[in-house]
């Protein structure tokens, strides 16, 4: 130990641009470099995980596994249906999956997110095509799910909780432009 310390006593800097190393001198400005870019590297990492717990959406009630049965309002007719909901990991997305069972046909693939200005935004993926809805939010029982045209509301869904355990949703729909009415209602009770 001593031995390196007289070697570092005896070293003679050649301006204050050096840094001393085991190996020998280095100019400064590569290290000042690294240093900068690992420091604005950690900024950005430390921003962007602050911006995807600000845009992330919070909705646990929802996620889970659904068991659902109703009614098609218009013939009566039964419809049953599982959903499923999971938080994507790299986004805070909610994936939605609904499924009706035989012998209906409906099977959606949603996706629900937080758009920068704090709304909900969701596309659905259908066999009616690609469809895009907003809402201003869960008030912590409900949430309507709007399709616009031209300003005015054409299609809706409408999640409301009885309970921690029971789920209504329901299907509204225009047409001709003339007010919205439900096309179907379920009743969901989680199973998982």
């Amino acid at each position: 130990m001593r031995g390196l310390l007289d070697e570092l006593e005896s070293e003679t800097f050649e301006g204050k641009d050096m840094v001393l190393t085991r190996g020998g001198k280095l100019p400064m400005r590569p290290i000042i470099h690294a240093a900068t870019a690992l420091v604005l590297w950690t900024a950005f990492q430390l921003h962007a995980a602050g911006a995807q717990e600000t845009h992330a959406l919070s909705l646990p009630q929802l996620e889970g596994s659904w068991s659902c049965e109703g009614y098609f309002i218009r013939n009566k007719r039964p419809i049953a249906s599982n959903i499923s909901v999971t938080r994507d990991v790299g986004n805070g997305a909610l994936l939605l999956h609904h499924d009706d069972k035989p012998p209906a046909l409906y099977h959606s693939l949603e996706v629900w997110s937080v758009s920068k200005d704090g709304s909900l935004k969701s596309s659905i993926s259908d066999v009616y095509g690609m469809r895009w809805f907003t809402a201003q939010g869960w008030d912590g029982n409900g949430l309507k799910l709007n399709r616009t045209e031209g300003g005015s509301v054409v299609e809706q869904f409408t999640y409301a909780f009885r309970n921690a355990n029971t789920l209504e949703l329901d299907w509204a729909i225009s047409r001709s432009g003339r007010p919205l009415t439900i096309g179907d209602t379920l009743t969901c009770h989680r199973t998982g």
